[in-house]
């Protein structure tokens, strides 16, 4: 028996993880599906179709040494190619420089934002858009993509589509009936493709007959000679000024994108919770190493990790053979991809922004609060009437001002006992709750700070009526106080003794405790009136105040 040397068993070991059924199969799905995407998104970002082909392969390199995701398909992404060339246009345009320039430096400054992101530990960062803003924005989004493509799908170059506006002040001109019908089999094929099965690479064989439309119709205008190679941006054009003028837009993109890759991964986790460190730190990797090459910025893509998953990838590795198909497919069939009509890939976009529109998410969000719901819809609104890049920092501002909304006005309740039930629970909730006379067990549900700390007082005053012996404060959800609310903690004391109520707090976490002992509240209220659990704080009370209160209660 002859024995495999170490080294060949680990390259068999190694090539054995590569060409597994399962990666075989997804890198050619994957890839497949690929190339049209790759085409039409690197056209809506503002590169050349043979550009956005020769970037694509960059970014998924990268996440697959650098990412945790086995599914993940890190690459082109319709809403964030969108962005950068909402960003780079003007910015271009106003400095004077190759757009090609723009979009590189764009990719490599959210590369950096990231990392420095990493760096500070901010992976909170892909918390910062809420399911309403997500939902609104990327509908907006959908809505600017559909409108750029109305020049390729009516073959009408002249039209001016942004800001949203323009399409009123166009002089239209009859649509290209040819160019309307390519674009239409596309989408519908690609939409068909989906319904019957989610494998099937739909923009793929959308455009197989788009290309044979094309024949039929050999005026429609096509995408021409692809020659594989990295874009070469001017860095004549690098300055600081370009930088400063893209930092902004950078900062949003990598914010979505970084919530875009979360979403994705938590989505397709696999058993395998998502680490945000990591994949922040993969993410800088993917946005600096792409614009280093000349690219533009890169997110998640959804329908791509859903394809790997479904066709039965085993590894990252899978990215692999997603590079040979998208690199050998423009050499192998360089002539096929030149006669694909433009119109075709306006489809592929229009199919793109459909997707980005969830039904299923609106009717849960008008099932469930109608205020969400408006921030949706207003969210959506902003993105379409003002454009991307504001509409992203009004969806941030919305989401930060609704959670912070919240927490300036949050649940509180006064507790009681239910009959047959545990524990203390809110007196609104159930109408057979008995109170203990004389006492009043109040929680307030959010952490105190500035915003909800004189609210915390009147709330805590208004249930609190004269004669009442002591108030309990379940401390439990309030996590944090800051100075203001200290100092409200203080004066609700002193109130609360001017009218002859003692205040005890229940629940109090060390966390809270070494700030109130520093602020000097702690000894006001005293540390004999602080306990450990609620249970102990209302037995105190009524061993302290329970045969009085019944004899007042015989009294009256």
């Amino acid at each position: 028996m002859t024995a495999v040397a170490p080294e060949e068993e680990k390259k068999s070991s190694w090539k054995s993880s590569i060409f597994t059924t399962g990666n075989l199969l997804a890198g050619i799905s994957v890839g497949a599906y690929f190339i049209p995407q790759a085409m039409a998104y690197g056209a809506l970002a503002g590169i050349d179709v043979a550009d956005g082909l020769a970037v694509a392969a960059v970014p998924v390199l990268v996440y697959m040494v650098l990412g945790r995701s086995k599914y993940m398909s890190v690459g082109p992404e319709s809403a964030v190619a969108l962005m950068a060339a909402a960003a780079v246009g003007p910015t271009a345009a106003a400095l004077g420089i190759d757009p090609l320039t723009a979009l590189s430096v764009t990719s490599m400054l959210v590369g950096g934002i990231l990392a420095v992101g990493w760096l500070l530990k901010a992976s909170f960062l892909a918390d910062l858009l809420s399911k309403p803003i997500l939902v609104g924005y990327l509908t907006g989004v959908a809505v600017l993509m559909a409108l750029s493509q109305l020049p390729k799908v009516l073959n009408d170059y002249d039209l001016d589509t942004e800001p949203i506006t323009a399409l009123l002040q166009n002089d239209w001109q009859i649509p290209d009936y040819q160019t309307v019908a390519i674009a239409v089999v596309v989408l519908v094929v690609s939409l068909l493709c989906r319904r019957i099965n989610p494998r099937l690479p739909g923009p793929l064989i959308g455009l197989i007959l788009a290309i044979l439309m094309g024949l039929i119709w050999p005026e429609v205008p096509k995408v021409g000679e692809v020659v594989l190679q990295l874009p070469t941006p001017q860095l004549s054009g690098l300055s600081l000024e370009l930088c400063a003028a893209l930092f902004v837009p950078a900062l949003s993109i990598a914010i979505v994108s970084f919530t875009d890759v979360m979403v994705t991964s938590r989505a397709f986790a696999d058993g395998q919770p998502p680490d945000p460190a990591s994949e922040m730190r993969a993410m800088a990797a993917v946005q600096g190493v792409t614009g280093v090459v000349g690219g533009y910025p890169m997110s998640a893509s959804s329908s791509r990790t859903a394809l790997a998953a479904a066709s039965g990838a085993t590894s990252k590795l899978y990215s692999l053979i997603v590079v040979a198909v998208l690199i050998l497919g423009p050499l192998l069939i360089p002539g096929v991809i030149a006669a694909i009509p433009d119109a075709g890939l306006a489809g592929v976009i229009l199919y793109a922004a459909y997707t980005l529109i969830d039904p299923v998410e609106w009717r849960q969000l008008m099932r469930f609060r109608k205020r969400e719901t408006a921030i949706a819809v207003i969210c959506a609104l902003f993105v379409v009437i003002f454009g991307i890049l504001p509409g992203v920092i009004i969806a941030i501002v919305l989401s930060i001002g609704e959670f912070m909304a919240r927490l300036a006005r949050p649940h509180e309740g006064v507790l009681g006992y239910v009959p047959e039930m545990d524990g203390m629970h809110d007196i609104d909730d159930w109408d057979s709750t008995r109170t203990i006379p004389g006492l009043v067990v109040f929680r307030y549900d959010a952490p105190l700070f500035f915003m909800n700390a004189y609210d915390f007082f009147g709330k805590v005053k208004g249930v609190t009526p004269k004669g009442t012996k002591v108030v309990i404060l379940n401390m439990e959800a309030n996590v944090e106080l800051d100075s203001t609310a200290l100092s409200t903690l203080e004066d609700l004391h002193d109130a609360l003794d001017e009218q002859g109520t003692e205040l005890w707090l229940a629940r109090v976490k060390r966390d809270v405790l070494i700030p109130m002992v520093k602020h000097g509240v702690a000894e006001v209220i005293g540390k004999d009136n602080m306990y450990p659990t609620l249970p102990t704080a209302v037995a105190e009370y009524e061993e302290n105040f329970g045969e009085e209160e019944a004899l007042d209660s015989n009294a009256d």
